[in-house]
């Protein structure tokens, strides 16, 4: 044998490592940005937190997690010994090195895998520069080198992706789950590994995306004799199976359902319109946003369901799947459904994607319009969107764009006035990117929080103090932003 057979050993590398951590107890050392970074990480691993730092060192956002339940245990002082008792892994995130350094000893005596930022020598493991869409994770590790650098190739890497991976790993982890239940032996491993495998070479990324469970349904009818079917063929088989399924129960139901999606306005009943109110009243099944206030139900007699509560993509999927499955159960049974949402269903509401869908299962959607904060949200604090001589058009715009990322905003227009619901938690970002694209720093803008709710408070701002007037006010959602010359119209 040669040593031109095998590659060379490279060594002074890391072991790369996915490390599960869920349901581990992780103590981390700090308050600062950098212990805030790690608390980030480790509760998007649904790690077990134990925080130590005195009140005085915390940074906001650090307070606001404790006070959410998000931390598994605060302790307010500094380090001691016994911290370490039942402890996982340690982070270290304090600007200290004599109290790092021994940090690390007694973590080591005591076999406990520890990360002390900022000091590589006294590291176990590194944090790596990270991209994360969905379930794809993608770290770049320089090895303690060069961590900006680092950062900058990960950079690199994430504008090279193709649009639509993260839709298509799950539509693959999906497809994985049920290829195992059909076929569980472990014999079959290599079939099963060998027709995924074929799967994924021979559909592109904007097909696999699009699996769902039935479509998946539809191709395992394949799986037996291991065939790889093209994507149109599926398509085309799981559109004929709705349509059948949907034929035959029209055909066998002796009452038929009937579905109403309804706006219910920015939240006091007497702005919801006659219309809306009465398909309120005539309904055997509510499912309602969670955003919708109760007031709005107190002459309700029929069962009312709130959607679950969400956050995140995978939870925002589950809540709206469940909410899909009740109207759908309900309306197989011949009972009347609205669909309330909060505002207007057509704007930013997802109203469209529920009456496709409704529509791809044989049902017909009325939709009943609703008063959106957008327009009624401005009338609140006496700021008309429209005004001669200030504003001659109106841009409506959500801080919760795609993904959570803000939407392209245009350049500024001063005849223009801008609103933005959802803003809160983009207060910030949003501030940078209007002065970015030539907003005056000092154009009025006003925050309408709970507008027209007996708890609603307007608060004025500029483009410059978007994030401060938010953090001093304690502003919460559901709030609108307006933002233009309009805004002291009526009070100059």
């Amino acid at each position: 044998m040669s040593s031109e057979e095998y590659p060379n050993i490279r060594s002074g590398g890391s072991l790369l490592l996915a490390w599960r951590i869920k349901n581990k107890n992780v103590l981390i050392v700090g308050g600062g940005e950098v212990a805030t970074s790690r608390v980030i990480k480790s509760l998007e691993a649904d790690a077990l937190i134990t925080l130590v730092c005195p009140e005085k060192g915390l940074k906001d956002e650090l307070k606001y997690r404790i006070q959410q339940k998000q931390i598994y245990k605060w302790i307010n002082r500094e380090f001691e010994v016994t911290d370490l008792e039942g402890i996982d892994m340690v982070l270290s995130a304090i600007d200290d090195p004599i109290r790092s350094e021994e940090i690390c000893l007694l973590c080591r005596e005591r076999k406990i895998p520890v990360n002390v930022a900022d000091i590589p020598l006294m590291c176990d493991f590194y944090f790596m520069a990270e991209h994360r869409d969905g379930p794809l994770q993608i770290a770049v590790s320089t090895n303690g080198q060069g961590p900006k650098l680092a950062t900058i190739i990960r950079d690199r890497i994430a504008e090279n992706l193709p649009k639509g991976i993260a839709e298509a790993i799950k539509g693959v982890g999906l497809l994985r789950q049920k290829v195992r239940q059909v076929d569980p032996s472990h014999s079959s491993s290599k079939k099963r590994m060998n027709w995924m495998s074929r799967i994924c070479e021979q559909w592109a990324l904007e097909e696999l995306k699009q699996l769902d469970e039935e479509k998946i349904t539809t191709l395992m009818t394949f799986y037996e004799n291991n065939d790889v079917p093209n994507f149109s063929l599926i398509k085309e088989r799981t559109l004929q199976k709705n349509l059948d399924e949907n034929f035959e129960k029209q055909i066998d139901s002796t009452k038929k359902g009937r579905i109403i999606l309804v706006g219910a306005g920015p939240g006091d009943p007497e702005l919801m319109t006659i219309k809306a109110t009465k398909a309120l009243m005539s309904a055997d099944l509510i499912v309602s946003d969670r955003l919708v206030p109760p007031v709005i139900f107190s002459n309700i007699t029929c069962e009312i369901r709130l959607a679950p509560a969400k956050s995140g993509e995978d939870k925002l999927k589950e809540s709206q799947d469940q909410i899909q499955t009740w109207c759908l159960d309900a309306l197989n049974e011949g009972k009347t459904v609205v669909r309330l949402k909060v505002g207007d269903p057509f704007l930013f509401g997802r109203g469209g994607e529920e009456v496709t869908y409704f529509r791809e299962k044989g049902w017909n959607v009325e939709v009943i319009p609703g008063i959106s904060s957008a327009l009624s949200a401005p009338m609140a604090a006496d700021v008309p969107v429209t005004h001669r001589g200030l504003s001659d058009q109106v841009l409506i715009l959500t801080g919760q764009g795609t993904k959570g990322r803000l939407p392209e905003l245009p350049k500024y227009h001063e005849m223009r006035t801008t609103v933005v619901l959802m803003s809160v938690g983009k207060a910030n970002e949003l501030s940078k990117e209007l002065l970015d694209k030539g907003y005056p720093e000092h154009l009025p803008s006003v925050f309408v929080e709970n507008s027209n709710r007996p708890e609603e408070r307007i608060i004025p701002a500029t483009v410059s103090t978007l994030e401060e007037v938010v953090e001093k006010q304690h502003i919460v959602s559901p709030a609108t932003l307006i933002i233009g010359r309009s805004v002291n119209a009526l009070t100059n």
